[in-house]
């Protein structure tokens, strides 16, 4: 048996597991491509953000296959063996043993397949009280952080790494929570710079050296995390490139595979998924304007027209995959 755990306070907290054996293989396969069944990133939302940084070890899977993930937190991932596909802001990924990657709020994540003997560690630090700490920033790589978020590590570098993520659960442990936080903000800063440091190794290309299409690909995205609320219109982000929306659309279907209006929804639609899961206190009224809907009914239709159910059919049977 494989468990998630998470370090909380004085007490460890087992948030799930996963059978690995051979006779089980086929309930683990239908387990992940449910679409309901929640990632532990996505259940321990909520302690995430009474604590600030939770680190989850031994974890084995992704969110369900072929769903796009958009995390709202900012993630540190340590692969210890196996391996992972995935695309990530629409760009295809391998992660497997020693690599490592720093995943920024808001960008999406789509996992393909992952190994049977995928592990990894994730911190997961939450994103507001990350920017009221100013953590992360500056580091001299973040672009490439952000562009191609995984790398490799050595074995002597993995052991530096590991030695720091036992610290950061054995801080978490302290009562004294302005002690605590502030133990934690610089044990995550340095484990980031530490990280950045190890990333100057394997420089990456920038984007002025990516090809045109890629480079309209990624801009795209990065206009969608800043604009989704405002217009979900392909001429929109064409025009934001001073493209013509035929020219940019099948830019980024050639590309990407995926058209200009599935990248927009999958985006919105996830962030959808995320709000009616874990904020229990919005109405679905109140998620709708949060997502750039002026009319309920628009939302209403827009969801059901990508997830296949209305909002509060999702939400009502989400809510019963967590009692």
């Amino acid at each position: 048996m494989t468990f998630f755990v998470a370090y909380c306070g004085k007490c460890v907290q087992i948030v799930g597991k996963i059978c690995r054996n051979r006779e089980n293989a086929l309930l683990l396969q239908t387990k992940r491509r449910n679409m309901y069944t929640q990632h532990h990133l996505i259940a321990q939302s909520q302690l995430i953000h009474e604590r600030h940084i939770v680190v989850f070890e031994h974890v084995d899977g992704m969110p369900n296959s072929g769903e796009p993930w958009v995390s709202p937190e900012l993630v540190v991932a340590i692969c210890k063996k196996g391996w992972l596909r995935a695309r990530y802001d629409m760009r295809p990924v391998t992660f497997a043993a020693n690599d490592v990657t720093i995943i920024y709020p808001d960008h999406a994540i789509v996992p393909k397949e992952w190994s049977q003997d995928y592990d990894v560690t994730l911190i997961a630090v939450s994103s507001k009280w990350a920017k009221q700490q100013h953590l992360v920033f500056p580091i001299r790589h973040i672009f490439e952080h952000i562009l191609y978020p995984d790398f490799h590590i050595t074995n002597e570098q993995m052991a530096m790494v590991e030695h720091m993520v036992k610290v950061i659960s054995d801080i978490s442990s302290i009562r004294d929570e302005q002690v605590r936080d502030d133990l934690l903000c610089h044990q995550m800063q340095n484990l980031i710079h530490l990280l950045d440091y190890f990333r100057s190794a394997e420089p990456k290309s920038t984007l002025n050296t990516l090809p045109s299409t890629k480079r309209i690909a990624y801009r795209f995205y990065q206009d969608i995390v800043t604009y989704y609320k405002q217009s979900r219109e392909t001429k929109f982000y064409a025009d934001k490139q001073n493209l013509t929306a035929k020219y940019f659309g099948t830019t980024i279907y050639q590309t990407t595979g995926v058209h200009v209006s599935d990248w927009i929804a999958r985006y919105i639609v996830t962030k959808a998924k995320i709000l009616l899961i874990n904020r229990p206190d919005l109405t679905i009224s109140q998620i709708a304007r949060s997502l750039g809907f002026v009319e309920l009914t628009d939302f209403g239709r827009y969801f059901k027209r990508q997830a296949g159910i209305s909002p509060a059919h999702f939400r009502q049977i989400a809510s019963a995959g967590t009692e």
